[in-house]
């Protein structure tokens, strides 16, 4: 698991807003680390969609740059 920096723009999951640290996996995919409900972390790879607002039913597709 390497590092690659930070993103570009910010990312909003689970409320919280900021600059996610970008890792690559030995397969070669992006992803970030997310909080767990109930706690722990999760991997959040590139190009899955995540919930902006589920009340309204709003997802998006990670982009990491």
């Amino acid at each position: 698991m390497a590092r690659l920096g930070r993103t570009k723009r910010p990312i909003t999951y689970h409320g919280r807003t900021g600059r996610p640290v970008v890792h690559k996996a030995k397969s070669g995919r992006k992803f970030i680390m997310v909080r767990k409900k109930g706690g722990g972390v999760k991997r959040l790879y590139e190009g899955t969609k995540y919930a902006v607002d589920r009340a309204r039913k709003v997802f998006k597709r990670l982009r990491l740059i």
